[in-house]
């Protein structure tokens, strides 16, 4: 069972939104605030498209420029208000974050505004857990510089999230990724794992700016920094950064990454004084935890509750098609007052309405309609299957329900015999055989609110060790080639190359392309599927 962490429990419910909102870390990071301001808050594709529209505008120079005009007393007034993180800043230091805070002040008054309404989703949360956990609270205002309080964001380097968690990072901090579920993208349990990540940062290096630092530039680099400079905190490493080899120096974006926090926390703390708008508590979701059985369809699930799926699914960013992973159990967010009912029905046969289903990779020349009749379903069961609203990108993995009859929609098919994979002619993951009936698979897992689990807090205060999460390693099964041989497959990964993957299973780069047809300069798409020679 798939729970989420327990301090994350101990300070439910998460967030209260009466209205709709729209690792090594991510190398441009400090630039996705600033990106992140010029988004309209508006519908989640219109944000993340204006997000990374945005991001190459943003790569020149990261320190921004002296407007020239004075702070005003009321700003002069917030800026020099200090916690335990700016408190003893030099004058040099000083000066650095005035920069940072002049231009969100100034230039960018209007945008930050909106960013204020979009990050109000999931500020009361954050701050519950980091404050249970010993964090400083200003250390909150990470997931803002980091993703401008955007869940959908993804960034050229695989980075997701609120919090941004590269691939690796996210799973060793126990964020489950696959091509159904990416909960990087799941604001309460990104933020967990985002705690646990700065504990242990601050448990190397026993200063929290150091830490932040670290979280945007990998624990490596900042302890070869520290190691090659002697400094102790983050502003003399970077003025004895040129002591270093040149590769070894921080980059630009690192040195401008503490300052920018540093900034957004002076703001955030004088809202009222700076003359923005505070965010209103009501502004953040009233949602409850559900723990979902396997291959549970959410598009049902959401018009059971009368719910827009596009609502839906900016509760449960996660979520990466309209139905939950074929194995194990998944958590899912609910308005609190429809927590029963979401419960009842998720618990009966209705819920699992697939028959089965098989993966299709999309080929050159492939349509919606073509693929809808080759496979004898109606284009608007595979629509529905896979959230699609226009043509699929070759590469692209899709699901294909299957149902007991020639084009019907699988969505409203009753549960029947789950068909085996050589009558369905395709393939098909191990953990979709989850018994012999949509019935049966309900009575052995029955959706139920999910269960806190306690877990020892940590205090920021004693030298820390932020407990290691196990992956959840659920073996792939190997897929079948349609003529049936047992040949293993691969699917491309965030950050994949095909030196990468050759290297893992241990076969020549050579013998990839020649199995795939693959030229040297050939793309890789995230989800496609490569034949392991």
């Amino acid at each position: 069972m798939t729970l989420i962490p327990g301090v994350l429990w101990s300070v439910w419910p998460p967030i209260r939104p009466k209205a709709r909102g729209g690792g090594k870390i991510f190398r441009f990071a400090p630039l996705l605030l600033i990106a992140a301001l010029l988004n309209a808050c508006a519908s989640h594709t219109d944000d993340l498209d204006k997000y990374q529209a945005d991001l190459p505008e943003m790569m020149g120079s990261y320190t921004p420029r002296d407007d020239g005009r004075p702070l005003s007393p009321s700003e002069l007034q917030a800026f020099k208000t200090v916690s335990d993180l700016d408190r003893k800043l030099s004058p040099e230091d000083a000066q650095i974050v005035e920069l940072h805070f002049k231009f969100f002040v100034h230039e960018k008054r209007g945008t930050f505004e909106r960013f204020l309404t979009r990050s109000a989703r999931f500020l009361p949360y954050t701050r519950k857990v980091f404050i249970s956990r010993g964090i400083p609270a200003d250390l909150v205002y990470l997931f803002m510089v980091e993703s401008g309080g955007n869940p959908n964001a993804f960034s050229p380097a695989g980075a997701a999230g609120l919090w941004q968690f590269i691939p690796r990072t996210g799973r060793k901090y126990g964020l489950t990724q696959n091509a159904w579920l990416d909960e990087r993208r799941d604001p309460y349990k990104s933020t967990y794992a985002a705690s646990d990540y700065l504990l242990k940062l601050y448990n190397d290096f026993e200063d929290w700016p150091l830490a932040a630092a670290a979280y945007n530039a990998g624990e490596g680099k900042i302890g070869k920094a520290v190691e090659g400079t002697g400094a102790k905190n983050f502003f003399d490493i970077c003025r004895l950064d040129e002591r270093l080899e040149e590769r070894a120096r921080l980059k630009p974006e690192t040195r401008d990454y503490v300052p920018r926090l540093l900034a957004v926390a002076k703001i955030m703390r004088n809202l009222k004084i700076l003359g923005f708008a505070e965010p209103s508590p009501d502004m953040a979701w009233d949602l409850s935890p559900l723990s979902l059985p396997a291959g549970t369809n959410l598009a049902g699930l959401a018009q059971h509750l009368d719910i827009r799926w596009s609502d839906f699914s900016g509760m449960n960013p996660a979520f990466r098609r309209t139905v939950s992973p074929p194995a194990g159990t998944a958590t899912a967010y609910v308005p609190a007052d429809k927590l029963t009912a979401a419960v009842t029905w998720a618990s009966g046969p209705g819920a699992r309405s697939f028959a089965g289903w098989q993966e299709y990779t999309v080929r050159k020349g492939d349509t919606l309609v073509s693929i809808a009749k080759r496979h004898k379903i109606s284009v608007q069961s595979l629509q529905s299957a896979n959230g699609l609203s226009s043509q699929p990108g070759r590469g692209e993995v899709l699901i294909i329900p299957v149902s007991g009859k020639k084009g019907e929609n699988a969505y409203g098919s009753p549960a029947q015999k789950e068909p085996s994979p050589a009558s369905r002619g395709g393939t098909t993951r191990a953990a979709a055989s989850r018994g012999s009936s949509a019935q049966a698979a309900a009575a052995a897992t029955q959706a139920r609110p999910a269960a806190p689990v306690k877990k020892p807090e940590a205090k920021a205060q004693a030298k820390l060790s932020a407990p290691d999460k196990k992956q959840d390693k659920k073996p792939e099964a190997k897929a079948q080639t349609r003529a049936g041989a047992g040949v293993k497959n691969v699917s491309v990964k965030a950050g994949d190359t095909l030196y990468s993957i050759a290297k893992t299973h241990k076969v020549s780069v050579k013998a990839l392309q020649d199995a795939n047809n693959l030229g040297a300069g050939s793309k890789l798409r995230i989800g496609s599927k490569l034949i392991l020679p």
